[in-house]
């Protein structure tokens, strides 16, 4: 993606983030030379049209909100298959990455974050929108120390359903408000929460809740008492542990009324507008007996007080103490409920009204079971057992998910091999490539992505180059058609000679494949070269030159012309009175030549 121009305008300069369900980006504006953050939705998730619907909506949500503490938005858009949104950039880190560096933050820092948050909640509030994300990695501080809130990515217009989404976990666990953890519907009071959660974090340099699952962080901030940011700091100072606290009050009436109440009571106390005690006024000296005889009788007051409280406190010992006996030795018995399949929190609903406590026991994974139900119960249902009796409940926390591993390089049969032999079911696409045959070019998961057992990898397999038709090669040298062959990327197999009347001796006279037949690179072709026309058999003959006549050690010149194909031949002899004796193929003549005489002889 880098260096990818979107809409002929915003170039992707360097990524700079990496959501869950979306890159991110830094850009340019080649039209306003403005630098840009790019959010670009995942390969993965295009063709899933609910995170498409997501991913939309957080641009519409966002775009409609104007605040010196919320990241614009400046642009939505859709091109190639890619889904992006185009926001303003903030030179600076996010919250959680100055927690991780610096641990806990200042008193008054933390408290002038915590306002800037609240104040843009408030905005956003008030134009109908939730954010139902507020954490630490969706709030940046820029250079200059002006806090900004992004990532409106699963708010939601009050206007619209704010039921979790299609019932699955959104957001983070650790900053869930009790009524997102249930998965019940959210507003205002539910962003004021979390916002007390950022707040104790920046304050203790810790989440309140963690646990080995998501689930069990849910439970906790559904069952559990809020923890005390003083037991971790002791100076943190009373006011803002008061705000905490009450931001974070399990029962959302109890809550702040609005962002802006919060924010309003963080700039109290960071202006020192805190409310002072009052001192009482000193007694005037004629006053002063009547306040001892006052004294006198509150005395008294005090001693009968005490007696009656005695009392009271022997009866509600002596209650108590038959109560526990009651409880004791006499339990009533209760029917366990079926809660498998239920979820977590429904589970936990039921037992309860059976007179029956919940725990969760173990969590596993399952192929059949949603995660967050119940896989199982101990006791079963339908088991008669002692009211208040724990039942251990088993978790699933949905199908196994094993890591994709890279086979993009490796053969077909050994990348099948390899996923087949991880559970994954393979499905070949066959595509033109310059890699060789049989190579894979692509997958999708690609490597390292965790997916269900039993899922299907698609490999994109090299077929090799694109056909084209096979050139007439008849009539080129043999060097001139192996140049052609290496060029296009053919490979030459075999070569062989035979006879042929309509190619001279050295041409190329025959190909496989044939002239036009479709070919791609790596493919063989053989080559037939010829030798030239087939020269018929000829009968050899004996020629017999008698030199009776020619005078001993003169020189004779034979020339023999015939149809062996290498006529004439010529032939040197030294005259020694005995006949000469040579050999013609077929039919034709010879020559005898000596001193300035020629004798010519027929044959056969």
């Amino acid at each position: 993606m880098i260096g990818k121009i979107l809409s002929n305008r915003y170039q992707i300069v360097e990524k700079i983030g990496d959501g869950g369900t979306a890159f991110v980006y830094k850009g340019m504006d080649n039209l306003l030379n403005r630098h840009v953050t790019i959010k670009v939705l995942r390969p993965e998730y295009v063709s899933d049209q609910d995170f498409v619907r997501r991913f939309r909506r957080e641009a519409q949500a966002a775009a409609s909100l104007s605040h010196a503490n919320i990241v614009s938005i400046y642009d939505v858009g859709f091109e190639n298959g890619i889904h992006y949104i185009v926001m303003e950039y903030i030179p600076g880190q996010s919250l959680k990455e100055l927690i991780e560096s610096q641990g806990r933050l200042p008193y008054r820092t933390a408290a002038e974050y915590a306002m800037q948050i609240a104040l843009a909640l408030n905005n956003a509030h008030k134009h109908g929108i939730i954010h139902r994300d507020v954490k630490p990695h969706n709030i940046l501080i820029s250079d200059d120390g002006r806090v900004k809130v992004t990532d409106f990515g699963i708010a939601q217009a009050v206007t619209a359903s704010t039921v979790t989404y299609s019932g699955a976990i959104l957001g983070s666990v650790h900053y869930f408000s009790p009524e997102q953890a249930r998965g019940g519907a959210t507003g205002e009071k539910s962003d004021i929460y979390s916002l007390g959660i950022v707040l104790y974090e920046m304050l203790t340099g810790e989440v309140p809740f963690s646990g080995d699952s998501p689930v069990s962080i849910a439970v906790k901030h559904l069952q559990e008492p809020f923890p005390d940011a003083q037991n971790i700091d002791p100076d943190i100072p009373d006011t803002l542990n008061k705000i905490i606290k009450r931001a974070v009050e399990k029962e959302p009436e109890k809550r702040y009324q609005s962002a802006k109440e919060m924010a309003e009571e963080l700039s109290a106390w960071l202006q020192g507008r805190e409310e002072r005690r009052t001192i009482d006024p000193v007694p005037v000296k004629g006053e002063i007996s009547a306040q001892r005889d006052e004294k006198k009788q509150k005395k008294i007051n005090r001693k009968k007080i005490t007696l009656i409280a005695g009392s009271l406190f022997l009866i509600l010992i002596l209650i108590l103490s038959v109560n526990f006996i009651l409880k004791t030795f006499i339990v009533p018995e209760v029917e366990v409920p079926s809660v498998e399949g239920e979820t977590l929190q429904d589970a936990t609903d039921i037992l309860k009204e059976a007179g029956l406590e919940a725990n969760l026991a173990a969590q596993i994974p399952s192929d059949t079971v949603p995660a967050g139900r119940v896989i199982k119960q101990e006791p079963a249902a339908g088991r008669i057992v002692k009211k208040n009796r724990v039942i251990d409940l088993t978790v699933s926390t949905g199908p196994e998910l094993i890591e994709v591993d890279n086979v993009v390089g490796k053969m077909q049969r050994e990348a099948t091999l390899i996923l087949n032999n991880k559970g994954f079911e393979v499905v070949i696409v066959e595509v033109h490539s310059e890699e060789p045959p049989q190579t894979v070019i692509a997958q999708d998961p690609g490597a390292g992505y965790k997916i269900q057992k039993g899922s299907t990898v698609t490999l994109r397999v090299s077929k090799g180059g694109q056909p084209f038709k096979l050139q007439d090669l008849r009539g080129r040298t043999l060097e001139d058609a192996q140049n052609w062959l290496q060029f296009f990327g053919l490979k030459l197999r075999h070569v062989s000679e035979q006879y042929n009347d309509d190619y001279g001796a050295g041409l190329i006279c025959d190909q496989f494949p044939e002239p036009g037949e479709s070919v791609q690179a790596g493919d063989f072709v053989d080559l037939v070269v010829s030798k030239g026309p087939e020269q018929p058999e000829l009968e050899e003959h004996k020629i017999t030159i008698k030199t009776d006549d020619i005078p001993e050690g003169e020189e004779i010149t034979v020339i023999i012309h015939d149809e062996s194909g290498n006529s004439p031949r010529i032939e040197k002899y030294t005259s020694d009175g005995q006949p000469i004796i040579t050999t013609g193929w077929g039919s034709g003549t010879v020559e005898v030549r000596w001193q300035d005489k020629v004798e010519v002889k027929n044959f056969p």
